[in-house]
């Protein structure tokens, strides 16, 4: 272990041990997922010394001031930091004799002296079916890949990419009507139960693992805003799965209209049972009574459910009503 104990013990002559220290935990990492489950573990008995935090994401919906109240509401030391490196920290390691970190969306690398720190190690929240789908973006290239399923899984955090044994896994089931939000949404409502099981499991038995860890595996990398530009010319499907991988809360798959952006985001496969010969972005059909248009891609048809123009929200047919149109 990389912890000094030497220096710490000299430091530190009359600390004694409690039972109650067991329980003592630190969170490292930002987003709904760790801030629930924080709350959780303390109502489940679990005392958490401090919470390491860094600003949030556009679409994160807890910030970095969340979870400096949530901090003070449990008397918890609050760092809002891009480092680890904080001794101040470790001294706080060492004295309430915490064994385990739990952790989910820090975004930056974690020192492997810093997982060192925990005799137990980091336990990190990761969506992904490990030991693939490792890195970035694993939510939105399991529905663009078709996957039938998520896992989401707590993992103990080794210096390579996702690499440690996973230690508590559930799995979310994925089909042709499972957006990212759905994902998302009952991600966040049993992370915090699949924390609890974790950290219970590996202060009962710390050998104890579900999924044995590597460092091989699918690596995933990070998805941006232009990566929405719909192919008319894939099929309906494959278009369909990246309208449920980019919709809300990210920022949208999109094509033009009118050489402006148009966004789509919501969508699925129609079934078109004849045979017919259309460019690819073409409108085909509107469907006034149901507000949707479809759109030709390649052998197959698209039926176009909502989309924003410009800023506003539509139903498809109120905003396009010819089918002399081609989306880009």
């Amino acid at each position: 272990m990389y912890v000094e104990k030497g220096d710490l013990v000299s430091k530190y002559p009359n600390r004694r041990t409690d039972l109650n220290m067991k329980k003592n935990l630190i969170a490292i990492g930002r987003s709904r997922y760790l801030y629930d489950s924080i709350k959780y573990l303390q109502r489940h008995g679990y005392s958490f010394k401090a919470i390491v935090t860094d600003e949030a994401y556009d679409e994160y919906d807890v910030k970095s001031t969340d979870f400096e109240k949530l901090a003070n509401d449990f008397g918890a030391g609050f760092y809002l930091l891009k480092s680890l490196k904080a001794a101040d920290i470790k001294d706080l390691i060492y004295e309430n004799e915490i064994k385990v970190a739990i952790s989910a969306n820090w975004r930056y690398t974690i020192p492997e002296n810093f997982l060192n720190l925990f005799e137990l190690g980091v336990l990190n929240f990761h969506l992904g079916n490990l030991p693939d789908y490792k890195g970035n973006a694993t939510v939105n290239w399991s529905i663009i890949n078709g996957e039938s399923y998520i896992n989401g899984n707590i993992h103990k955090m080794e210096p390579e990419l996702d690499a440690g044994d996973v230690i508590a896994v559930k799995s979310i089931p994925i089909d042709e009507d499972t957006y990212v939000s759905d994902i998302i949404r009952q991600a966040e409502i049993m992370v915090p139960d699949l924390y609890l099981e974790a950290v219970n499991s590996i202060l009962g038995n710390p050998e104890h693992c579900a999924i044995k860890g590597t460092a091989k595996g699918l690596r995933c990398f990070p998805r941006i805003p232009e990566d929405g530009r719909i192919q008319w010319n894939q099929s309906a499907q494959q278009i369909c799965r990246l309208v449920r991988a980019s919709s809300r809360p990210y920022s949208g798959a999109f094509a033009y209209y009118e050489d402006k952006p148009l966004i789509i985001w919501k969508a699925r496969v129609y079934t078109y049972d004849e045979k017919f010969l259309a460019t690819p972005g073409h409108v085909t059909m509107i469907n006034k009574s149901a507000g949707n248009i479809i759109v030709a891609c390649d052998n197959s048809m698209l039926e176009i459910q909502e989309l924003e123009y410009e800023g506003i929200v539509y139903s498809p047919a109120s905003l396009i009503k010819s089918i002399r149109t081609r989306l880009k």
